[in-house]
């Protein structure tokens, strides 16, 4: 129950800084997207660096959470930090929930908490994980976060360039989350010092800030209905094939586990009517590029008033 807790602690942190994240990444221009110019405007930006604070305090919280549970568990609980943003934002830019809002809200909710309860993760026996583990599957999954990168970067449709980055963001969430349990474990073996030796910390920051690199871009891409979906079902579905084939949790078989269908169902309705919120739609509107070239239409040469018609001209 204590990893729920910090798991759960953790997504209201997270949430509270994504609605921050996204009123920064809001003000940058289209063609900020793909460039590191994007990460160094807003770096100039107090509420994008309080964001950056806030997650921080969250993985603090996430790490604590994997330290006492499991990863799939954990990485299901904090897909409940889309909801709460969803509040967040309406709190912040005193935006109404509608009822459509609500009720998703309450799906994704119980669709959680059923999930939960059918696949009731829990650690199996204990075992080693050797490199050649980590390599294979580490190289696994930044393949496919590469992939989906240069798909992206090469479609003309901004929707299918958004959705695409939305995946390759959830998948790369996903890998940071398993360093982080293999951080954790490591500071259980060994405390403080055994994680700053451990190679995990330093490949866990490093996939933490390509995550937050392709979510910028994922925003910046597309409209976010169709990005979000991908960031947020994505994580938890890698981070339980992680848990089970990489470090050994178990979970319900049988009757059991043909039953999460359902709840999935319910997670995915909810997440992608939320990403349809007009709230997220409000702050996540990027700014085009002011044009030089003015928008009206030169003055005539008529001897009038420029920008007068030649009628009031002549009249």
């Amino acid at each position: 129950m204590i990893s729920y807790a910090l798991a759960f602690l953790a997504s209201v942190v997270n949430a509270t800084g994504n609605v921050l994240n996204r009123k920064a990444a809001r003000d940058e221009p289209i063609q900020a997207a793909f460039r590191l110019r994007l990460i160094r405007d807003l770096l100039h930006k107090k509420v994008w660096l309080a964001a950056v604070g806030l997650m921080i305090i969250s993985f603090a919280l996430a790490s604590a959470a994997l330290g006492t549970g499991q990863l799939a568990s954990v990485q299901l609980v904090v897909v409940l930090e889309l909801p709460m943003t969803i509040i967040g934002g309406a709190l912040l830019f005193r935006s109404r929930l509608s009822v459509r809002e609500c009720v998703a809200i309450a799906a994704m909710t119980g669709g959680v908490i059923g999930l939960l309860v059918l696949l009731h993760p829990r650690a199996g026996p204990p075992a080693t994980i050797g490199p050649s583990v980590w390599i294979l599957a580490s190289a696994a999954n930044i393949a496919a976060v590469a992939i989906l990168f240069m798909a992206a970067r090469a479609h003309p449709r901004p929707a299918t360039r958004a959705a695409l980055l939305g995946i390759a963001t959830g998948l790369c969430y996903g890998l940071t989350a398993a360093f982080t349990k293999g951080m954790a474990d490591q500071f259980n073996a060994g405390g403080i010092a055994g994680v700053f030796s451990s190679w995990q910390l330093y490949a866990c920051m490093t996939t933490g800030a390509l995550s937050a690199w392709l979510l910028e871009n994922a925003y910046q891409a597309g409209p976010l209905a169709v990005s979000q979906p991908g960031i947020t079902l994505v994580d938890p579905v890698i981070s339980t094939v992680w848990g089970v084939a990489v470090f050994g949790e178990q979970i319900n078989r049988g009757t059991l586990l043909a039953l999460t269908p359902l709840p999935l169902i319910a997670v995915a309705v909810g997440v992608v009517l939320l990403s349809r919120a007009p709230v997220l739609d409000d702050c996540m509107q990027p700014r085009p590029v002011k044009s030089a070239v003015p928008a009206h239409r030169p003055a005539r040469l008529t001897g009038g008033v420029p920008g007068e018609s030649p009628e009031a001209a002549a009249g």
